[in-house]
């Protein structure tokens, strides 16, 4: 055999048995690391339950349950996925009657929605049921699905910490009788004079046409003033002798703290539905 030809033979040979070799062996891949960081393919949702004759509603968030509250109360925040979501609230026990009957009431974009929101991720939300259990099914327009009853409002809430010293604080009118009205936020020990911020003329915040509300970034927006003792008055002229429309709440709003003040309850209605206040604490 020609001494070059044996050779090639040669180191050919070594190169495919160092191949073969090399093809049998297991792919190797990196040692798994767990995620140090939070996922930001989640958002926050906190339910409120904010509607008259309503004893405890029982919420969900892509059919996966996210707590119960009672009338005038409300669930921590849960995580959520970032996304498509559809929102819904039943009767813990029995069924929520009046127009819905045996029905859920669901979040509803417009008014031939069944969903139709989408969250964004590192987000917090608020979503208030609403409005009273015997709201009567519209009409109008033509091919509406809203089935009357309870609805539901949401809130992008922007929780940034307040100031040093400081609480933040919001106010939502969510009593479907009650007239526009004036709230006054005045320090506790001088109570009618000396206020420091006010939400004027503030109507019913609910929805009132077909489907539901998605806040707007103003009413949504939370007001910083000093942390301290406070005497929250709701009136229904700007006048401080205005009639009160809600007995004065006393409250202390701690420093780094952040809350939402809203008017609950019917006008003329006994009590637990009777018109009054109600707060959130946010953090």
């Amino acid at each position: 055999m020609n001494l070059l030809f044996k050779n090639i033979l040669v180191a050919t040979t070594a190169v495919v048995a160092t191949a073969m070799l090399t093809s049998c062996k297991e792919t190797e891949y990196p040692a798994a690391v767990p995620a140090t960081g939070a996922s930001t393919l989640t958002s926050r949702v906190m339910f409120v339950n904010a509607a008259p004759g309503t004893s405890s509603l029982s919420f969900f968030a892509n059919n996966v349950a996210a707590g119960t509250a009672a009338f005038a109360a409300n669930t921590p925040y849960g995580n959520a996925p970032a996304g498509p979501l559809q929102f819904r609230a039943k009767a813990t026990t029995g069924t929520i009657g009046g127009t819905l009957g045996a029905n859920d009431v669901l979040y509803r974009a417009g008014n031939t929605n069944q969903n139709n929101f989408v969250a964004l991720p590192n987000t917090s939300y608020s979503l208030f049921v609403v409005d009273t259990i015997g709201r009567v099914r519209p009409t109008t327009p033509i091919g509406v699905t809203d089935p009357g009853g309870l609805r539901m409002m949401l809130s992008a809430d922007v929780l940034t910490a307040p100031a040093a010293g400081s609480a933040a604080v919001r106010f939502f009118h969510l009593s479907p009788n009650a007239p526009n009205v004036w709230v006054r936020v005045v320090p506790a020990a001088t109570n009618t004079t000396g206020r420091l911020t006010t939400f004027d003329n503030r109507a019913y915040t609910g929805p009132r046409a077909a489907g539901s509300l998605l806040v707007s970034a103003a009413n949504a927006a939370f007001t910083a003033l000093p942390a301290g003792a406070y005497s929250i008055q709701v009136r229904t002229t700007n006048a401080t002798t205005g009639a009160t429309a809600i007995p004065a709440v006393n409250v202390t709003l701690e420093a780094g703290k952040i809350y939402t003040v809203y008017a609950r309850g019917l006008l003329r209605a006994a009590a637990p539905n009777d018109l009054g206040a109600a707060i959130i604490l946010h953090n």
